[in-house]
């Protein structure tokens, strides 16, 4: 894999976007990091090698890790959905497989139509769909105005996401801007019971896979009959807590109609 930067114009706005690609066969898995995260999120995925024939790409959302952090952007689930919208426009050949943790989760519902009917398996890992899916940061961030957080509440933020250990979070790649902002999109959406809606009335394939630690959490009831995966021995970060159980659950959802 290398990074490749894309150019895109969302809102008026000139925005550069950093991703890793690998083009190596006609299927594309398009993996979607989560709030406070970035690419390298997934990055045990590039040594799993029965996925070495999928082309790949993992994008820094605008704000986060490699990509822009222009003040002017949004930076709503949206507009973040426009951008990758316009990414993918440039792989429209490919079959499309969407992989999207926690705040990924959100950005991905909201993709146009005509990428969600292309779509052939999509995976929330942990996505945001219901109100309680904000309790980690999304509330904490938006508790206070946004000058105040980033002088007063900013350094506690960063502390919760280093506690989740290294290579799970690229807080340090985020800027306060795209944290605060994004935080009150993502809640705004989350409490509006739309991403449920969105999630239950996808055609496609698609899962729900969580943490072993959250098998508790009310989302999961919520889905209803969609296909659950828990993966062992992990939390809200399953790709990193348990990578080897993750991609290889993964690899059989993605490669097979059905899944036991």
């Amino acid at each position: 894999m290398k990074q490749t930067d894309f150019s895109v114009v969302i809102e008026g706005e000139p925005l550069h976007i950093a991703a890793y690609l690998r083009e190596a066969g006609p299927e594309l898995l398009f993996l979607i990091h989560g709030l406070g995260c970035s690419k390298d999120s997934f990055h045990h995925l590039w040594n799993y090698h029965p996925f070495d024939n999928y082309s790949v790409m993992a994008v820094d959302l605008a704000g986060f890790g490699n990509s822009s952090k222009s003040r002017n952007f949004s930076y709503t689930m949206e507009a973040q959905a426009q951008i990758c919208a316009e990414i993918l426009s440039e792989f429209s050949e490919k079959k499309l497989h969407i992989v999207a943790h926690s705040m990924g989760g959100a950005v991905a519902l909201l993709l146009p139509h005509k990428v969600l009917e292309r779509t052939e398996t999509f995976v929330n890992v942990e996505g945001n769909l219901i109100a309680e899916d904000c309790d980690i940061a999304g509330r904490k961030i938006i508790s206070v105005p946004p000058d105040i957080f980033a002088k007063n509440v900013l350094p506690e933020v960063h502390d919760l996401f280093k506690r989740f250990g290294h290579g799970y979070t690229a807080i340090d790649d985020t800027s306060a801007d795209a944290l605060y902002r994004s935080a009150r999109s993502l809640t705004a959406w989350s409490d509006s019971k739309k991403l449920l809606e969105l999630f239950l009335g996808l055609t496609c394939r698609k899962a729900y896979f969580y943490g072993e630690d959250n098998a508790e959490h009310p989302t999961i009831a919520s889905i209803g009959n969609v296909t659950k995966v828990m993966i062992k021995r992990s939390g809200h970060f399953p790709m990193n807590d348990n990578p080897e159980d993750f991609y290889g659950t993964l690899h059989q959802f993605v490669t097979t109609a059905t899944m036991g």
